[in-house]
């Protein structure tokens, strides 16, 4: 309704406003994207509640999570240049990429390594050696939380060997737990391991007695999560050296236990996966095998439960002659494998990456392409999940 408040004058709109219930506007608000929904905490103080309330950021996790992107770090690792973070989205299949920027204030001797990508925090391992500094980041909101450093240091008199890491979400607990794995020499040359697990909720380090049937030593994967634990490809040592295995971490009871593998692993690398909520073995040939047992095709195997209640693995893929060019690095929408081929051009390693779907075996072609040695693949979907 307009009024005039005098002859020549603008006209006044006389302000109403409609009112939604409560339940639409937080199903609306539930599925927009991160940065639009960050605009609105400056602009109603309403709003800035709702966006933060658990239950809203739950409902908005739920719609994000059905559309997961993928998250690449490349890295040239001989000449020290041309890395990166990369989000690979595919909107109605059209690939996008977007280079994202970690907001840390200070330099780094290295780019930050991905420790694991779980509803939108990125744990980064931002030390030089032995995995001895971490940092929480959320792309979509760009916080970034430093962690405590971990409690398990190396000495002169018990030097560090090597540390394996894997970073997932404890339902159980409703915590994100960060994982870390420290070998150390034994005086025997055979090592020991100590391992420590860091709450975000309690934003503690502690450490846990581990409990491996076997002296093994994981292999140098990111632990991948699969149904509430953390799975890292393992190999034997001494008199278990030609077998390999999985060392699962159950992140709510916080043991361990190890799962056998295929017999066809022990002459191939092995990529651990999640595959369709399920722990998944990709298969694939040695650059070199000293025993000259080389295998020139790819398996992909999928643990499932039988009506017995037993775990069994069962192969969906056998790929005869296949090249050794060819790597997993993960899945995408934990549905299809992502592979990364190393070609020549111009004598320099020119890397892309395909997608490839277990069931009906097509093949797609991923619109980027790198002069890159290394890759790190992780699914990543948008949250408002705070790095505290």
């Amino acid at each position: 309704m307009n009024s005039w408040s005098g002859s020549g004058r603008r006209p006044r709109i006389m302000a109403s406003s409609l009112s939604l219930p409560q339940n639409t506007i937080t199903d609306i608000l539930s599925r927009l994207p991160v940065k639009s929904l960050t605009r609105f905490k400056s602009v109603s103080k309403n709003w800035a509640d709702l966006t933060s309330a658990p239950a809203f950021i739950a409902a908005h996790l739920r719609r994000s999570s059905t559309d997961p992107s993928l998250l690449i770090r490349r890295y040239h690792s001989q000449s020290g240049w041309d890395y990166g973070i990369w989000l690979i989205t595919n909107p109605t299949l059209s690939y996008a990429t977007q280079l994202l920027r970690i907001p840390l204030e200070e330099s780094l001797p290295l780019f930050p390594k991905i420790v694991g990508s779980v509803d939108g925090l990125v744990c980064l391992d931002i030390s030089p050696c032995y995995a001895s500094d971490f940092a929480m980041w959320n792309p979509g909101t760009k916080q970034i939380k430093r962690l405590p450093l971990p409690l398990i240091t190396s000495s002169r008199d018990n030097p560090i060997w090597m540390v394996f890491h894997g970073f997932g979400f404890d339902s159980f607990n409703n915590d994100y737990k960060l994982v870390r794995i420290v070998s150390f020499r034994g005086n025997d040359a055979s090592p020991f391991l100590r391992v420590e697990v860091y709450s975000l909720r309690e934003a503690v380090w502690k450490e846990i007695e581990e409990r491996f049937e076997l002296a093994l030593l994981c292999g140098g994967q990111d632990g991948v999560v699969v149904d509430g634990s953390l799975n890292w490809a393992a190999i034997g040592l001494q008199g278990f050296a030609d077998r390999k295995v999985v060392i699962s971490f159950d992140m709510g009871r916080e043991v361990f236990k190890t799962i056998s593998l295929p017999p066809v692993t022990r002459y191939g690398n092995v990529k651990v996966v999640s595959y369709m909520g399920l722990l998944a073995v990709a298969v694939y040939p040695l650059v070199f095998a000293a025993n000259g047992n080389n295998m020139n095709r790819f398996e992909f195997w999928v643990q499932g439960d039988c009506e017995d209640g037993m775990k069994r693995w069962s192969n969906m893929v056998v790929v005869e002659n296949f090249s050794k060019s060819l790597v997993p690095v993960g899945t995408w929408g934990d549905r299809e494998l992502v592979f990364k081929h190393v070609g020549v051009r111009d004598r320099e390693n020119q890397s892309s990456l395909f997608l490839f779907d277990p069931v009906d075996h097509t093949t797609k072609r991923l619109p980027v392409d790198f002069v890159d040695i290394c890759f790190q693949g992780f699914s990543y979907v948008e949250s408002l999940v705070s790095v505290s």
